[in-house]
Order: C-alpha cells, then sequence, then structure tokens
C-alpha cells in the first residue's frame, strides 16, 4: 500500500527532526509563494549556507527519466568518499542504495510533493542513520525539472541555531 504523501505534507514540518532541515523547508514554502513549486532560479544558494555542504542538486533528464548530480554537497562527498557532482545518479557505487535513491527520486518526479526520509546507509563499514528533506522545482509549474536533497547525518547533527525566516 502507498502511503498518502498529501498528509505527510501537512505534517512535515512536525516531523522534521534537524533545525537545519526545518529552515530550509520554510524557504522552500516562501519561495513558491503560492505555486506548486518554485523555479530553480527562485532560490539562492547563499540563503541557505547553513546546509549547503549537505546538499544535492539533481538535474531531471526525461526520455529516458534519469538524474545527474548539479552539486553533490562537500560534506555529502566528504562522507561518502566520491563526489557525483556532474554525474548521474547511476554512477553511484553501492547498487543497492543505488536502486533505493532512483526509486525515491522516480517517485518524487511522478508524486511531485515534498518528503521527508530517515534512512540508514553504510558509511566506512558502518550503519549510519540520516534524515533527508528532498524538495522538487519546476520550470514550467507542472512537471518537476530538479530535485533538492538535503541529507544530515547522525554523526553530524550538532542541532545548531538556525534563523527562521
Amino acid at each position: 500500500m502507498v502511503p498518502d504523501l498529501r498528509s505527510e505534507v501537512r505534517a512535515l514540518p512536525s516531523q522534521i527532526d534537524d533545525p537545519r532541515l526545518a529552515q530550509l523547508y520554510e524557504y522552500w514554502l516562501f519561495r513558491k509563494c503560492n505555486r506548486r513549486f518554485p523555479m530553480r532560479s527562485d532560490i539562492d544558494p547563499l540563503d541557505f549556507r547553513f546546509v549547503l555542504g549537505h546538499v544535492m542538486l539533481l538535474d531531471v533528464m526525461r526520455d529516458p527519466l534519469r538524474f545527474r548530480f548539479r552539486l553533490h554537497g562537500t560534506e555529502l562527498a566528504r562522507r561518502a568518499n566520491y563526489d557525483l557532482s556532474g554525474k548521474f545518479l547511476d554512477d553511484l557505487p553501492l547498487a543497492e542504495y543505488r536502486d533505493y535513491v532512483i526509486d525515491r527520486c522516480k517517485h518524487l518526479v511522478a508524486d511531485g510533493e515534498p518528503l521527508l526520509v530517515h534512512h540508514n546507509r553504510i558509511l566506512d563499514n558502518k550503519s549510519r542513520q540520516y534524515e533527508a528533506l528532498w524538495l522538487p522545482f519546476s520550470e514550467d509549474g507542472t512537471s518537476v525539472s530538479m530535485l533538492l536533497c538535503a541529507l544530515i547525518y547522525d554523526i553530524d547533527k550538532h542541532y545548531p541555531t538556525v534563523e527562521r525566516q
């Protein structure tokens, strides 16, 4: 059974543990205004410096549906020991995790709703928990053309004080 993500979106702010992700979600809501999605040009990465090293930007390619990393944040690349900037999601070296992320991205493109994920993955031969916030963007207001994912590993949770917009 597929969960009703619309109810999750309404509850999303209360489900976000890391205050950096909560602030990013508020920023996304502010930038989209009354539209379904913001456009890439609506955001300035300098506005979310507080989480920038933990951000991935993925371009949505069509026919066939694929995802290319426009940005693989420095903290994420450091933790993973590889940088995927400019590469396709298909290049993610861990097959099981790659399949999981591709499936997540396909669902986001089809559904178009923000998504909060709590998941585990292996880093340095250790299971690491993370919290990730996935946010869709659209250039035409209808179809998802870019995904932003901010991902915070349990070892990176220090809960800094952040300013709410």
